[in-house]
């Protein structure tokens, strides 16, 4: 499974067990143009993904160890590298006024949710969630996003999700030290030298002196 997939997922499960707990609507990911909107029937959410980024302020550099059940580091692995993923909630509706009830709901499910976590076997870490904020003095996403889809203006949440990637690690190419043993064994007397065996001299005596020949 992707991490575009992953994170579908992950939503759809959020909001079936919170905010739409009981209620009769779709969840789709389909793109909101003006023939989709034709198309569509009964109350439905669409969650329609925009942009994808790289979190680059998140990014690191170094390895980190794996280490096994039994704490040897068996291979190594890089920092995992983190993406944003945009996406554009609306709802659709029979009426302006049911829309507005189930949109509100979403509203404050999002403001009061900060992670989305994601449903595996194996441990992951939680996805963060927020709402997207516009700088200032800059153009909001809705007023660019209906226009090139052709759609009417409706209501839209900007959320966005940041989920980790991981890069494949190394393992250790040679095997674990996992004991060590010691032998001991009896060494040979070393061979005596041929030179001559000079006893120490016993202290404050003096040195002897060598004979010096002058040569005329």
């Amino acid at each position: 499974m992707n991490i575009v997939q992953r994170v579908d997922d992950t939503f759809e499960k959020e909001l079936r067990q919170g905010p739409l707990r009981g209620v009769n609507a779709q969840i789709v990911f389909e793109t909101p143009n003006s023939d989709w909107a034709a198309r569509r029937s009964g109350l439905c959410v669409n969650l329609f993904l925009h942009s994808v980024e790289e979190d680059v302020a998140q990014r690191q550099s170094g390895e980190t160890s794996i280490i096994d059940e039994n704490g040897v580091v068996v291979g190594y692995t890089p920092p995992a590298r983190f993406f944003k993923l945009g996406y554009a909630l609306t709802v659709w509706g029979h009426s302006p006024r049911d829309e507005h009830l189930l949109f509100g709901t979403l509203l404050e499910w999002c403001v009061a949710t900060e992670q989305l976590t994601p449903q595996s076997s194996k441990p992951t870490s939680p996805l963060t969630l927020k709402l997207r904020e516009t700088p200032e003095g800059s153009e909001p996403m809705a007023m660019k996003l209906w226009p090139s889809l052709g759609t009417p203006a409706r209501p839209v949440l900007d959320l966005l999700v940041t989920i980790p990637v991981s890069k494949p690690g190394t393992k250790v190419e040679t095997e674990p030290i996992r004991s060590v043993t010691l032998r001991a064994r009896t060494m040979e007397p070393p061979a005596p030298e041929d030179t001559p065996f000079r006893p120490p001299r016993p202290r404050g005596t003096a040195r002897p002196r060598r004979r010096v020949e002058e040569i005329a």
